[in-house]
């Protein structure tokens, strides 16, 4: 009976309050009026992305980073990876700008593609290895960009398949490039201007070319050691300091091409 009575009190109440209130015509809320969305500049990069959501087997990675120590992985797995620019070159290049930088990329199928990757490392010791398993392989990398050099580098890069190519260029003091590569029909182009470079080179397969330059104002050293019948190796060492060039081949046919020239 008693909580009866208390409703009957609050009800009454309430009543009375809505009725002492001015009766007036509820007003509807206003609509909010939301910012713009920002729009992107970089019309290029969605185009990109556009077109590779279109086929089912692509993947495609842009990264710029700028800063010391970074750790970077990536792994793609299919056919037309891509790992930079668009097809056309030149666009949303993958650019790492810092010291002590640690990289691994992994391409697995056919008709990978990285390009372009751009390095920027004066100080520290960098670490930068590459793989590209398939036929039909393509990496166009920079080490060294817009007159800053590119120290202290260790890259290594890895092939395993038919019909690859690599356009290296490094601009720097004590660059130690390593390639390895199993497989047939592949070109190569390794530039290295500089102090104290060393390139490493093992291949295994038929009919692959290979352009090596190297250029150093202190002592540089190259060594390869091929196997396979085809091979073409052009070999240039020049500086102000003696070079060595170590050859260690078994083979049919081919062609060796060494010029080397101190002052």
């Amino acid at each position: 009976m008693k909580n009866t009575i208390l409703a009957l009190v609050v009800a009454a109440t309430l009543a009375a309050t809505a009725n002492a209130a001015d009766p007036t015509t509820p007003v509807n809320p206003t609509a909010s009026n939301p910012s713009a969305m920002v729009a992107t500049s970089d019309t290029s990069f969605s185009t990109d992305v556009s077109t590779a959501l279109g086929n089912a087997t692509t993947n495609i990675v842009y990264l710029q980073q700028s800063g010391n120590s970074p750790i970077v992985n990536i792994t793609q797995d299919g056919n037309s990876n891509r790992i930079g620019a668009s097809s056309g070159g030149g666009l949303n290049p993958m650019i790492l700008d810092g010291n002590n930088q640690t990289v691994t990329m992994v391409q697995s199928g056919s008709g990978n593609v990285i390009d372009t990757f751009k390095l920027k490392t004066t100080s520290g010791v960098a670490s930068i290895n590459v793989q590209q398993i398939g036929d039909e392989n393509f990496i166009n990398s920079l080490c060294g960009v817009n007159a800053t050099n590119c120290n202290n580098v260790n890259l290594n890069w890895a092939f395993t398949g038919n019909s690859n190519s690599l356009n290296f260029t490094g601009s720097g003091d004590s660059l130690i490039t390593g390639i390895n590569v199993t497989g047939n029909g592949n070109t190569f182009v390794d530039q290295q201007s500089g102090d104290n470079h060393s390139q490493l080179i093992t291949v295994t397969g038929d009919n692959n070319n290979f352009d090596v330059l190297q250029s150093s104002a202190s002592a540089s050293n190259l060594v390869i050691t091929q196997q396979g019948t085809g091979v073409t190796f052009n070999v240039s060492q020049t500086g102000a300091y003696s070079n060595v060039a170590n050859l260690q081949t078994s083979a049919n046919g081919g062609s060796f091409n060494i010029t080397q020239k101190s002052h």
